[in-house]
């Protein structure tokens, strides 16, 4: 009988101590955090694939035809698309330049000013201004045939410069020129970066005629440019060729109410041309502002 009441009570107290403790909530896992990589920012960007390859391009070209831009196939890789440009003999531009969607209105860097520029006369509002920093990537594929007597080919531009408080805006020489300085002999031509000054709308104390490297004839060559057009000490222009920064200065490289346009191809300039017809292959361009970077653009 004792035992019995022994049993008892022990499993009573058992039962009363499993009622009346607290339960304890199960704590679920945290979720580790997935941090999303951040999305690089283009402004515009042509692969040259597709319906529409040309898009937002206004095409300067002086051949009778007007045939001297075309979408072809990748030199090295034929499933690839590109564009070629060609410079036929006599002519002096065959160009691309970034242009509103409608093809109306080029599209404009301002040195100093941020989107939707507007000059402090409060008389030439741009709504399709994109602010003083440009970022640019893009491929150049040169074919070893470029012999052009001497004369230095532009590839690319960050310019030709002018200036929005003219009435009408009036163009300049052009400004941060991507050149080829052709020889005879592929030991004798360069990739040449220029800054022309000396103008209405630019310092002569900015001219620049920098000889930088050899090309890679025959290969895809890779070039980051970075521009933030200034009239003070925060004036940046930076050039890389296939990871290596080749140029890099700092300080005022613009004038008030500068305004910059972008453009590749071929260009000799007014009163030259072409001794032979020339070629050049361009792919992957990209074209950012403020809010890319060296990363994001080369991506």
């Amino acid at each position: 009988m004792i035992h019995r009441v022994v049993f008892f009570l022990v499993a009573f107290l058992f039962c009363f101590s499993a009622c009346t403790k607290k339960s304890i909530p199960l704590v679920q896992p945290t979720p580790p955090v997935v941090v999303q990589p951040t999305q690089p920012v283009y402004l515009y960007q042509w692969n040259f694939e597709g319906t529409d390859a040309l898009h937002d391009l206004f095409i300067e070209d002086a051949s009778a035809l007007k045939n001297s831009v075309a979408i072809v196939a990748d030199p090295l890789n034929s499933a690839n698309k590109v564009c070629k440009t060609t410079l036929l003999k006599g002519n002096d531009r065959t160009e691309l330049s970034v242009y509103t969607s409608d093809l109306t209105k080029i599209v404009y860097f301002y040195a100093d000013a941020g989107k939707g520029f507007t000059d402090k006369a409060n008389s030439i509002p741009d709504v399709n201004s994109l602010g003083n920093e440009v970022w640019m990537s893009m491929k150049i594929f040169k074919p070893q045939e470029q012999n052009t007597g001497g004369i230095k080919p532009c590839i690319a531009q960050l310019g030709p410069v002018s200036n929005a408080s003219l009435n009408p805006p009036v163009s300049s020489s052009g400004l941060f020129q991507l050149r080829m300085r052709n020889g005879t002999t592929p030991n004798g031509d360069n990739w040449n970066w220029r800054v022309f000054g000396g103008t209405a709308y630019t310092s002569a104390a900015l001219d620049v005629d920098n000889s930088f490297t050899q090309p890679n004839y025959g290969k895809w060559e890779k070039f980051v440019f970075h521009c933030v057009y200034s009239t003070g000490s925060n004036g940046l222009i930076e050039v890389w060729k296939d990871g290596v920064k080749y140029i890099n200065t700092s300080g005022a490289n613009a004038i008030a109410f500068n305004r910059f346009r972008i453009k590749w191809g071929l260009y000799l300039g007014i009163g030259s041309s072409a001794g032979q017809d020339l070629t050049c292959y361009f792919d992957d361009i990209k074209i950012g502002d403020k809010r890319s970077s060296y990363e994001a653009i080369s991506q």
